[in-house]
């Protein structure tokens, strides 16, 4: 059993990356338009819910934002860590070539 991520939403990515035998997740969409690929993931980990979205170009990951149920919404803009997570997601997935 892993760390709990707290109500505030605090240090999220980092307990989601420290705790990956805890993490589960499901793809709900992939969108395909002309370079760029959107993906949407169900994210479920111990006590929160969420739902993670990005867009990929170029193989990297230029947008994401990963909403919890905790109330919190987490982008490249307020953790860096997101980026790291994305790709993490992406090659437990398959979709990284």
């Amino acid at each position: 059993m892993g760390k709990s991520i707290p109500s505030s939403g605090a240090g999220a990515i980092r307990v989601l990356l420290k705790n990956k035998k805890d993490l589960h997740f499901e793809l709900q969409s992939k969108k395909e338009s002309e370079a760029r690929i959107s993906y949407l993931y169900d994210i479920y980990y111990e006590n929160v819910t969420g739902t993670l979205n990005m867009s990929v170009s170029d193989g990297e990951v230029k947008i994401a934002a990963l909403n919890l149920s905790v109330g919190k919404v987490i982008t490249l803009e307020n953790d860096q860590n997101l980026k790291k997570f994305c790709r993490y997601i992406l090659e437990q997935d398959g979709q990284c070539a």
